[in-house]
């Protein structure tokens, strides 16, 4: 009954921001459906958010009948000559048409309207993915971290290939790298691959080749992953962001802002060498300080607490209750911005690419996929981080969503786009026959990706229930 309870709670708490969310991106994606239909002048029979019953809904002046169903992952623009909300051609329907009404028939539409309209959904995905990129990058300004290398651990594949601090990786495999989460991006997707980095180095550039190390995971959410590490380390300062006030730090007269300098005597240059430096037991440190350029020292005694690892493991340990500072965030133009939005929703279609190769590669285990399940609780974490995060979560989810309808498959928007082009070059429509298969093919896909991703999820909530696996 316990296990129920915690499930029920789960549902409430992340289900509710999640459906939320999801109605948002996909709204806007039926959305251009929607308009460049009507702007090629097909009758819409019906606009819906969600599938199954009805639970509400009204018609329009137009006829649409705006309706919002039971099953709320997805939704669908059905047009009047629609036998089903995959858009599946029916033949009986346009056979009863009038003459006019035909005037309204989507099917009966010109190769390139038809494709104009298909193709709006995921495109308004992506549009809505670069205005909210470019108004968070315009408004809050851009954090990132250069590609720059502080630090080359012994005896890594980094200090094999002959990695030195200062170095600045510019590529990776003959793609650009902006900046550290950039470059972290592409080694993890590597696995055990060779990779070759194109590095500045003293106004010189060079080209280094290394192998990653491999290491399996869980996270937070209990899924398998695969990291890879080459083993360089760029430093983020020892910088105060978050204070708990019910926690040592915060009563010893930390503040936020402060930049540690050492423990006990020990030089700190970067966060992550702070936890190491704290005592095994609750014993005092001296933690020194320089604030705004003047130097303080405090008396700190930490507690024992557990905490949850970057894997999702749970360890006892002392800690202090603060958090890294993030990179201040530098204002850009409103160009930039744009510009920048636009890279970075490209920049979550090729991350989505490169995930799907390194599957099916098995450089990344499948057991990572999830369903609505896993979504629901990331954006419950996200939600949590304020609403910049949010907002960006938001946008790369609709980014995702243009990308998998895009996917060449019967039933999705870029099935209907593949026998489109079909139709354009050989100058007939794919044969009744032919469509029919496709779209028993293509949901026969989706219903299987769906069961897997939904099992992943459902597995990987009873191994944290029962602490199994």
């Amino acid at each position: 009954m316990d296990n129920l309870a915690t499930v029920a709670g789960w549902i409430w708490q992340y289900g509710i921001i999640f459906l939320l969310v999801l109605t948002l991106v996909v709204f806007i994606h039926e959305l251009g459906h929607f308009l460049v239909a009507r702007w090629c002048g097909v009758t819409v029979k019906a606009f819906s958010i969600g599938f199954g019953p009805e639970i509400f809904g009204f018609d329009d002046k137009h006829g649409t009948r705006w309706r919002f169903a039971w099953i709320p992952l997805g939704g669908y623009v059905k047009f009047v000559d629609d036998e089903n909300a995959a858009s599946k051609p029916s033949p009986e329907a346009l056979a009863r048409m009038s003459a006019a009404e035909r005037k309204g028939s989507f099917h009966a539409k010109p190769v390139s309207q038809r494709a104009a309209v298909v193709a709006a959904g995921p495109i308004a995905n992506f549009l809505l993915a670069i205005a909210l990129y470019a108004g968070l990058n315009w408004v809050v300004g851009v954090r990132e971290m250069p590609a720059v290398i502080d630090a080359v651990l012994p005896g890594t594949p980094a200090a094999k290939a002959g990695f030195l601090p200062g170095d600045k990786i510019i590529a990776i495999d003959g793609s650009k790298i902006d900046s550290l989460a950039d470059a972290q991006g592409a080694i993890d997707m590597a696995g055990g691959r060779e990779m070759t980095f194109a590095i500045e180095r003293q106004g010189d550039q060079i080209t280094l080749g290394a192998t990653p190390d491999v290491q399996k995971i869980k996270d937070q959410f209990g899924r398998a992953l695969t990291t890879s590490d080459i083993g360089f380390r760029s430093l983020v300062p020892a910088r105060v962001g978050e204070l708990q006030a019910d926690l040592p730090a915060f009563k010893a007269g930390i503040k936020v802002g402060d930049l540690i300098t050492s423990i006990d005597g020990v030089a700190v240059k970067s966060f992550d060498e702070v936890p190491p430096l704290l005592k095994t037991v609750t014993s005092p440190v001296n933690i020194t300080l320089d604030r705004e350029g003047s130097l303080v020292t405090v008396q700190v005694v930490p507690v024992m607490k557990s905490v949850k690892d970057a894997g999702g493991n749970e360890t006892v340990r002392p800690i202090i209750g603060i958090t890294r500072a993030l990179p201040p965030p530098r204002p850009v133009p409103l160009f930039e911005a744009m510009v920048r939005g636009v890279k970075e929703t490209y920049g979550n279609i090729t991350q989505s690419l490169a995930g799907l190769k390194a599957i099916i590669g098995q450089r990344q285990s499948a057991e990572q996929l999830g369903g609505p399940v896993l979504m629901a609780e990331v954006t419950a974490k996200v939600a949590e981080l304020g609403w910049e995060p949010m907002l960006r979560w938001i946008a790369f989810i609709s980014a995702n969503i243009g990308f998998l309808n895009l996917l060449p498959v019967p039933v999705l928007d870029g099935g209907h786009l593949l026998f489109y082009t079909y139709e354009a070059v050989v100058r007939k429509p794919v044969s009744d026959r032919m469509q029919q298969f496709g779209f028993q093919v293509g949901l026969a896909l989706l219903m299987m990706l769906m069961v897997f991703v939904n099992f992943n999820d459902l597995l990987n909530v009873w191994r944290r229930l029962t602490g199994a696996g």
